[in-house]
């Protein structure tokens, strides 16, 4: 359900992840997904020129054998995309996509990629955390550090810590650390996996931090872990963290405007127990409030509807709030 005449939302989503750890790919197979679409929800670029380039590039992926397929390292340039998540093809979000060079995050700050990209991380509203399969093969070690660099990682959610205020309970903020070539690494117990994971971004499952984390295993093809040039191309997953993006921020929105609407409800009690002068001359008053009252209640309405169908996807991902584990609901 989409609510008519409402301004359209638009926020950032900003993905992490060093060179070759298949933040590209993902992106073209996270779009191919979604253009098609899951449970009537939709993403088409904002820009045609934008789904053209996209669509074109992940042709080539899925049509070309040997390692011309895959996307050549990002230049020192940043490219943004912008993006309508849509239900039954009626835009519900808006989001915009940084896609950058992977080697920034090693960077000094003063290079202006690396600026550009703290400022972008500072100004969003979710992050993805991308950790390439290759390095989660088997149990991690010190050197799995270095390799994933997610020292650096946690240093780039340290600096969005400190420009916004820290996560609460009533304004968490979503993290998904998204396992890229899953197809490298399913071999293994994925719980043992998860606390893997966990152990390289131990403050994001500490008790009462007011993160809300999903991993998430993704995969552009089971036959790519032995055929990485000529195996199939068939996403798994690729579509679960920008649901997880869009039920988050639903899930924020919605529980700001119950807040509004209980004070709304609190100052249309009160009016109401004022002697029927008062009443009289607060009648336009009255009436005003009344009327914002039935609109919070039908927004609400409207976001817990699309909030049930994205949560129903989101059963398959592995959810963590302030440090445990959770499942998705309204």
């Amino acid at each position: 359900m989409v609510l008519e005449n409402m301004e359209l939302e638009n926020i950032k989503i900003a993905m992490l992840g060093t060179s070759g750890a298949g933040k590209t790919s993902y992106l073209l197979g996270m779009y191919a997904v979604m253009q098609t679409g899951i449970q009537g929800f939709t993403l088409a670029a904002q820009d045609m020129d934008s789904d053209l380039e996209l669509t074109q590039r992940w042709e080539k992926l899925i049509s070309l054998e040997g390692e011309d397929r895959w996307p050549t390292p990002n230049a020192a340039t940043i490219e943004y995309y912008k993006f309508d998540f849509s239900y039954g093809y009626r835009p519900l979000m808006g989001f915009e996509w940084l896609d950058y060079r992977g080697l920034a995050l090693s960077d000094r700050s003063t290079e202006q990629d690396v600026s550009d990209l703290v400022q972008y991380i500072t100004e969003s509203e979710c992050l993805f955390l991308c950790l390439s399969g290759e390095h989660l093969v088997n149990e991690i070690t010190p050197n799995t550090v270095r390799e994933l660099k997610s020292d650096r990682l946690n240093q780039f959610i340290q600096q969005y810590v400190s420009v916004k205020k820290n996560p609460s309970l009533q304004k968490p903020f979503p993290i998904a650390i998204i396992i890229t070539k899953y197809d490298l690494c399913h071999h293994r117990e994925r719980d043992d996996i998860i606390s893997d994971v966990k152990k390289l971004f131990q403050a994001l499952f500490t008790p009462n931090s007011g993160w809300l984390v999903m991993i998430c295993p993704v995969s552009l093809g089971r036959e790519l872990c032995d055929d990485p040039n000529g195996g199939k191309i068939i996403p798994v997953n690729a579509h679960l963290p920008i649901v997880f993006a869009i039920y988050a921020q639903l899930r924020a929105n919605n529980l700001k405007l119950k807040a509004q609407l209980e004070h709304q409800t609190v100052a249309v009690n009160a009016l109401k127990q004022t002697n029927p002068i008062v009443q009289l001359l607060k009648a336009s008053e009255l009436e005003e409030q009344t009327t914002q009252l039935q609109t919070f209640e039908s927004e609400i309405i409207a976001i817990e509807e699309n909030m049930k169908l994205l949560s129903q996807e989101l059963q398959q991902a592995s959810l963590y709030f302030n440090g445990s584990e959770v499942t998705a609901d309204v």
